[in-house]
């Protein structure tokens, strides 16, 4: 498992001088004599030692961006245009970053070593590999990934992570099993929602939440990593826009802050654990305002078996009773439901840790033209979700990916082909029949598309919802009739800064 979407929006890395023990590990040595790289190399492990132990202490060190580098690593990356089309993918070169431990610690050693081995590695495909529950954290394929684990762990002085337990629904009670009150200082003048996670048996664990400050929700990720544990957690760093600056929190706490645009992560190396919390900036509130709520000198337990045992099984219950509710996302305001929403994708992201969220943004426009205006939820550019309010509660319709037009028309966009190579675009109205509320009303359909995998396009000759694809077109055709119809541009604002619409 990797932590690639942490430092997917970041980038730059300052071209600052290296000074004190890099300075010197990195100064080339003009003179040859064995005798005299010999004293070189001990003085160079003097200094090494002397940082991890000024580290651990908490005196004179400086955490730096170039103390975390393992290593490089090519990432695919989707490129889209300016309509959110995805029009083709590329490779962008990123730094790969250790968050357990500084250079030349048991911890990056270990992450550099592993990062060595997994891209020489020829993997196997297939069938999903069922590996002992100690390895389950770890994208392990057959057993020569776990013995290599077990070679690094062993060589290093360190343990396997352990079979995690899951939370679904309020990480505070698994906390109090790691001995932890509160994530947040006492004073903090914010409020945090932590309803997904996954918790190790040594007290490390990754904690997805939104910290409400500032009248802003920052969705975020928590890693704290205990050092006597190897785990395959990388960071990701693009050479581009990124900027680094060191902050001292006002309980002497020193943490290293990377910041891009509307993306940040903190990062603390504690005497026996490492914390990285990656957010969302996008609002008001900088990183140094969301370092101060948080408190990094939290000291975690290794839990009791039994109670987290206990903890996961309620949990799991909780959240599957949720499921069976025909009302779960059927809210009283819109701002419950759009919480339900952004819970959805932390309690996502706690299942598989590799699940980005797609970018969501709203707005409220009268899309059945009927005089109301409804709750319109973006996914990476287009409508996902149409929502209405009935009966006091909120309700939507099937799940879209629409592209509103002039007129109130809709155009349902396929993502890309189905099972049978095909793409099929649908041309539409809803239906209002003088219904003062939205509430999944019928389609009016006006024309349907198909492009077949065969690149022919035929369309249908009747405005009948389901009627067949009858009537065969020239792509230039099809062309004409989707161009035919323009797109409105709405003022669309980030899911997580939600304002009810104003009455």
């Amino acid at each position: 498992m990797t932590n690639l979407e942490l430092f997917m929006a970041l980038g730059s890395i300052s071209s600052e001088n290296l000074s004190g023990a890099e300075e010197l590990q990195n100064k080339p040595c003009v003179r040859t004599n064995r005798k005299v790289k010999m004293k070189r190399a001990v003085l160079i492990a003097a200094v090494i030692t002397l940082t991890l132990l000024l580290a651990g202490c908490g005196i004179a060190y400086v955490l730096r961006l170039q103390n975390l580098k393992i290593g490089k690593q090519a990432i695919p990356q989707t490129q889209y245009d300016d309509s959110g089309n995805q029009i083709g993918e590329t490779e962008v070169e990123l730094d790969v970053l250790s968050m357990q431990g500084i250079k030349g610690s048991p911890n990056y050693l270990a992450n550099q070593e592993w990062l060595a081995f997994t891209q020489s590695y020829t993997y196997t495909g297939g069938e999903y590999w069922e590996s002992e529950p100690e390895y389950w954290a770890y994208s392990v394929q057959n057993q020569e990934m776990v013995d290599k684990l077990d070679e690094i762990c062993a060589k290093y002085g360190l343990k396997i992570i352990g079979k995690p337990w899951h939370e679904h629904i309020d990480c505070n009670e698994f906390l109090k099993l790691l001995g932890v009150d509160s994530l947040l200082k006492p004073n903090a003048d914010a409020v945090l929602s932590i309803p997904a996670g996954r918790f190790f048996p040594g007290g490390s664990f990754t904690i997805y939440g939104t910290l409400k400050l500032a009248d802003t929700d920052n969705l975020f990720t928590y890693h704290c990593v205990k050092k006597d544990v190897f785990y395959d957690v990388f960071g990701y760093a693009d050479a581009d826009d990124l900027s680094q600056r060191n902050y001292t929190t006002t309980d002497g706490v020193n943490l290293l802050l990377l910041e891009s645009d509307q993306s940040g992560m903190i990062l603390a190396d504690r005497e026996d654990c490492f914390f990285t919390l990656s957010v969302d900036l996008t609002g008001d509130a900088t990183l140094e305002q969301i370092a101060e709520c948080f408190d990094f000198t939290v000291h975690t337990n290794p839990p009791d078996a039994a109670a987290a045992d206990a903890r996961e099984q309620a949990s799991l219950e909780e959240m599957n009773s949720r499921q069976g509710d025909p009302n779960i996302l059927r809210r009283p305001t819109y701002g419950e439901y759009v919480a339900d929403l952004i819970q959805g994708d932390e309690m996502w992201r706690s299942i598989d840790p590799e699940y980005t969220p797609p970018s969501k943004e709203y707005a409220f426009y009268d899309v059945d033209g009927n005089g109301t205006e409804e709750l319109l939820v973006f996914y990476n550019g287009y409508i996902g979700s149409v929502v209405g309010m009935k009966n006091g509660i909120t309700d939507e319709g099937k799940v879209y990916r629409l592209v509103l037009c002039e007129n109130n028309v809709l155009v349902d966009w396929p993502e890309g082909p189905n099972a049978l190579g095909e793409y099929r675009y649908h041309i539409f109205r809803f239906a209002n029949d003088g219904d003062p509320v939205f509430s999944n009303p019928k389609e009016q359909s006006i024309v349907r598309l198909k492009k077949c995998a065969d690149g022919t396009w035929w369309r249908t000759s009747s405005t009948e919802h389901y009627a067949e694809f009858d009537t065969q077109i020239t792509e230039e055709e099809a062309m004409d009739i989707l161009n035919s119809y323009k797109p409105i541009n709405l003022d669309t604002r980030p899911l997580t800064e939600f304002e009810e619409p104003q009455s």
